[in-house]
């Protein structure tokens, strides 16, 4: 049914029916679970595909959010919308997807990626190597879900289902039997775990993961400043982590400001006007005066990774396969290059084979490089940006300023930033 324009999927009734089968489960129904199942069918509309997810029906939530009546600080613009930076590399894969089109209707274009450390003159600005690029967007998260859901609506194939939990699973040799928490049994061919970086599909099979807590907390909320900010993001390097904003429509900003984690929730709770002098204070004047704020959240900041994502008929995407810091916007984007990987692997692939150890290994092949070369990127940029003793400052500040002066050392920087990478190459594969 539609409302709003906003398609709606009916869950299941109460009725059970063991042992239904299906080509793929796929545990959660969030951004990168819902692309999942779209790439999958658009590729292939009569692969059975079971989405589920442990929370409310999402469209719904959608719903809520586009029809809710909003405060007057809110109403224009909405200060409340969380929001994802998408790479060029993104940007071509919902291109492909069908999907770029209406979503881009309310992105913001970043042009220019601003680089600097507080407390040093080690500055960097970042531009794409060709005219009329850029480097992505950044769009607010209830767009692209009411993008999504229309099109979802789209596949009969397609069965989403809501407040059900994935229990257990078995790992047979042809498939897997899945235990949901109404009780209710299915057997899929594979098991795709897109459940966050708290992964109940992970953790029942398994797989070897590795955390790191930063001991740092993200306050993410939209922010309005004095000046237009003419497509430009900047990336700010403070003692206490990175700063970040990130350019949305009617001149406002995506912050994301990292604080040790001890302050976080005291830091999020000032008055409005406390918590921009504060900001103010560590972020400085590049954007201009911090006039305005939203609803903030906190998101404590870790890195979560698995020696590699793949069992017996279960793989884990996404946030599942590798939570990371948000600093160079990279987490999201490495997820998307996850599923259109996926997507291609398993439509290639004779029915039969789906989740084989063949397909699975194929699928690792061509992923493992990408996974650990941006792991390293982001972790490494934390790291050595937050490390305050001199031997360290000092060199990083001069490698900002050589960027600056000779534009080719950065190139591998651009690059990664874009995210328009060759996934099925011959290097992918070696």
């Amino acid at each position: 049914m539609v409302k709003n324009n906003i398609t709606t999927v009916d869950t299941v009734s109460d009725e059970r029916c063991d042992n239904v089968s299906y080509d793929i489960v796929i545990v959660g129904a969030g951004l990168s679970g819902s692309l999942l199942a779209l790439s999958l069918l658009k590729q292939n509309d009569q692969l059975k595909v079971l989405l589920l997810d442990e929370n409310e029906q999402r469209v719904e939530r959608d719903l809520s959010l586009a029809t809710k009546t909003l405060s007057d600080k809110q109403r224009n613009p909405s200060f409340d919308a969380r929001c994802i930076a998408l790479n060029a590399g993104s940007v071509d894969i919902l291109d492909s997807l069908a999907l770029w089109s209406d979503i881009k209707i309310n992105a913001q274009a970043i042009d220019k990626i601003q680089v600097s450390d507080k407390g040093y003159f080690g500055a960097l600005g970042l531009m794409p190597n060709n005219k009329g690029e850029t480097f992505g967007y950044v769009v607010e998260l209830q767009h692209v879900g009411k993008v999504l859901a229309r099109a979802l609506g789209a596949f009969p194939s397609l069965t989403t289902r809501y407040n059900i939990k994935l229990k257990h699973f078995q790992q047979g040799i042809d498939a897997i039997s899945c235990e949901l928490s109404d009780g209710q049994h299915i057997d899929a061919r594979l098991c795709v775990g897109a459940d966050g970086s708290e992964s109940q599909v992970r953790e029942l099979a398994k797989i070897d993961t590795h955390r790191y807590s930063y001991d740092r907390s993200a306050i993410i909320c939209n922010v309005s400043c004095s000046k237009p900010h003419q497509n430009i993001a900047y990336e700010r390097f403070c003692k206490s982590g990175p700063i970040a904003l990130l350019p949305l429509t009617a001149d406002r900003y995506s912050l994301v400001y990292c604080v040790e984690h001890q302050q976080a929730a005291q830091i999020a709770e000032l008055p409005d006007h406390l918590f921009l002098a504060q900001l103010q204070q560590h972020f400085g004047f590049r954007a201009g005066i911090f006039e305005e704020t939203g609803k903030r959240d906190i998101y404590p900041l870790s890195l979560v990774k698995t020696t590699k994502p793949v069992a017996h008929r279960v793989l884990c995407i996404g946030n599942a396969a590798h939570s990371l810091h948000p600093v160079a916007g990279q987490g999201f984007n490495l997820g998307l290059r996850d599923l259109f990987v996926l997507a291609k692997v398993i439509t290639q692939s004779e029915v039969q084979h789906i989740g084989s150890f063949s397909m699975l290994n194929t699928y690792w092949q061509c992923r493992a490089k990408d996974h650990h070369r941006t792991i390293l990127m982001t972790d490494s940029l934390v790291r050595i940006f937050s490390n305050q003793y001199p031997l360290l400052s000092i060199p990083r500040n001069i490698g900002l300023q050589a960027m600056s002066c000779f534009p080719f050392l950065s190139e591998p920087i651009i690059e990664q930033a874009k995210g328009q990478f060759d996934l099925f190459n011959s290097e992918n594969l070696s």
